[in-house]
């Protein structure tokens, strides 16, 4: 699969270094996953039915599976920093312009507690939400 098919299929631009790495584990999949299939895996962001593609085709060696699941851990990590990151600028417009759209959308990008997590840490007032997830959670 090419750069381009990948990013016609997912709507993902990246670097070539970075495609590189998507494309290691495109090829680990081997012939148990088309590159539809593996596109719209990829999108979703469902790592771990690539990873259980990895798995199940018999054709790789240790060393491809491990490297697969490398790839994958460290894609994983990267989106969960990523997330983050923007949940916690999402955050900061929500105080800034008492917006609740904002935290709601940092809300679905992290969940709740870690919503809370990210204000006690960025020093952000804990909103009536907030309060009553701490209430209900800490009995």
């Amino acid at each position: 699969m090419t750069q381009k098919e990948f990013k016609e299929r997912t709507g993902i631009d990246m670097k070539a270094d970075a495609f590189e790495q998507v494309h290691e584990i495109y090829m680990a999949c081997g012939d148990a996953m088309d590159k539809d299939e593996f596109c719209s895996l990829w999108r979703l962001g469902n790592f771990r039915a690539l990873l259980n593609s990895v798995t199940a085709e018999k054709k790789i060696t240790e060393q491809a599976y491990d490297m697969a699941m490398n790839k994958i851990k460290q894609m994983q990590d990267q989106q969960a920093t990523l997330n983050m990151d923007y949940a916690e600028f999402l955050l900061g417009k929500a105080e800034a312009y008492k917006d609740t759209d904002f935290y709601k959308e940092a809300v679905k990008l992290i969940g709740e507690k870690e919503v809370i997590i990210a204000k006690i840490r960025m020093g952000l007032p804990m909103w009536d939400e907030d309060k009553e997830y701490i209430n209900n959670n800490l009995k």
